[in-house]
């Protein structure tokens, strides 16, 4: 797996984790926990993916879809219903 370039991931880890937070109220740790162990965060950092594609609203959008469904591609971003 060739892997997204450290500071485009750096750029995602910390927009995703503040919305986490403001979402759900979630301490920096326990939002960071969440999103780095995510299914998302593995999809996002494998470069053939091209994730980077997607705005920092859409991969929180595919976490969310993750929480709620086991399965980021269940996001609109994704089935392209947007």
């Amino acid at each position: 797996m060739t892997r997204m370039p450290n500071h485009s991931l750096d750029y995602y880890n910390s927009s995703v984790i503040k919305r986490i937070i403001d979402k759900y109220g979630m301490n920096e740790m326990d939002a960071a926990r969440a999103f780095l162990t995510s299914e998302t965060h593995r999809m996002l950092e494998d470069a053939e993916m091209a994730m980077w594609e997607f705005s920092e609203r859409a991969i929180f959008d595919m976490w969310e879809a993750e929480q709620i469904t086991g399965d980021p591609r269940n996001s609109v971003f994704l089935r392209s219903e947007i």
